[in-house]
């Protein structure tokens, strides 16, 4: 689940406001009892997309010449920004579970954890047979997305120098991926995703045509019209991946256009509002802490014999998540970005130094 912060780069608050939207599908989707015409399965489609795009896009434009400097730099800022919040959920859930044990005497939720584990801990839970580790289960698109940002930055700067090289590259690693897996089509909507909204941002850098297509307003607007067309066949004729490839389609293109379009549009300025903004920034915490904070509420209500409609229920567990993210997107998320971003700065300026002291040793 991409936010921004991968590499500094201008900052777009309509790609916050993406996130803020689709996180509302995710949290309701796993909310027992949704309505029929939410799927909200689609959420991390259009993530997926925008990973592809924002990441891809960053690296192109990132002005460091050094290939070694630019990638340590960005594992560095990936480090930073994924693991500690990560690491610290992992534990959470594993409490959770352990106190769930400890107050019922069922040991199933605590069973459940531990088998999904390995697979938590080494973000491979999209080869996780699914029935397993379901309590943090919705991890799997972690593990797909941290793939893709160890893999792809090394493939764009050492390969593609040569195009057909590092096409070549990024198909191999794309087929073993995803034939290596039990859940093919999660696989295939992760690495799909990933791949519009990355191909799309090479096509746009090296070609000013395209840009300048992308940078059409009625793209945006047509693009948006694709995701919820896709939506609705979602509904209307269900299939296991189709309709969420279909939507990552789409949702590049949109990515791309916003992007772009650099916030002149009506459809920028909308997804831009202060609020909803502010709501994407959590997004990744959300995420992460949504499952744990539902079944919380969910084993509380029960407890006290509390029946509550779906929308009252999905309301009260989504403003719980936000409370939640919040604290831990500042005490945790946010510190530990600047400190991954000041690692990242000061190993970039020390390289040129240690390159120039190594030429007056050799001369």
């Amino acid at each position: 689940m991409a936010t921004a912060g991968a590499l500094q780069g201008p900052y777009r608050p309509e790609l916050d406001g993406i996130r803020a939207i689709c996180i509302i599908f995710t949290v309701a989707e796993h909310l027992p009892g949704k309505p029929w015409m939410i799927n909200g399965s689609v959420g991390v489609d259009v993530f997926f997309a925008l990973s592809g795009w924002l990441i891809t896009w960053l690296l192109i434009h990132d002005r460091n010449e050094n290939r070694q400097s630019k990638l340590v730099s960005y594992y560095i800022r990936r480090a930073f920004r994924i693991l500690p919040l990560y690491v610290l959920t992992i534990i959470f859930y594993g409490l959770a579970a352990t106190a769930l044990w400890t107050m019922t005497g069922d040991p199933t939720e605590f069973n459940n954890f531990w088998t999904g584990f390995p697979y938590f801990a080494t973000f491979n839970t999209e080869y996780m047979h699914m029935e397993d580790g379901t309590l943090f289960g919705h991890a799997w698109t972690l593990g797909i997305e941290e793939k893709f940002y160890i893999i792809w930055p090394f493939i764009m700067i050492f390969l593609f120098d040569v195009r057909a090289i590092g096409i070549a590259a990024a198909v191999a690693a794309l087929l073993l991926l995803i034939s290596i897996g039990p859940n093919t089509d999660l696989l295939i909507r992760g690495y799909a995703g990933l791949s519009f909204g990355a191909g799309l941002a090479v096509a746009a850098s090296g070609s000013k045509g395209l840009g300048a297509v992308l940078e059409y307003r009625a793209v945006a607007y047509l693009a948006l019209v694709g995701i919820v067309a896709a939506y609705i066949c979602s509904l209307a004729f269900p299939h296991r991946y189709l309709w969420n490839v279909c939507i990552s389609f789409s949702a590049a293109g949109l990515v791309g256009s916003l992007w772009l379009q650099q916030g002149r549009t009506h459809l920028a300025r909308a997804l831009s509002v202060r609020p909803l903004a502010g709501l994407g920034r959590l997004t990744y915490a959300i995420y992460l802490i949504h499952v744990l904070v539902m079944n919380v509420i969910l084993l509380v209500l029960d407890r006290l014999n509390i029946a509550m409609p779906w929308l009252v229920a999905f309301a009260l567990c989504y403003a719980a998540s936000i409370v939640a993210s919040f604290v831990l997107h500042r005490v945790v998320e946010v510190p530990l970005i600047e400190i991954g971003r000041g690692v990242a700065r000061r190993y970039v300026q020390r390289r040129p130094a240690q390159q120039q002291q190594a030429l007056r040793q050799q001369n």
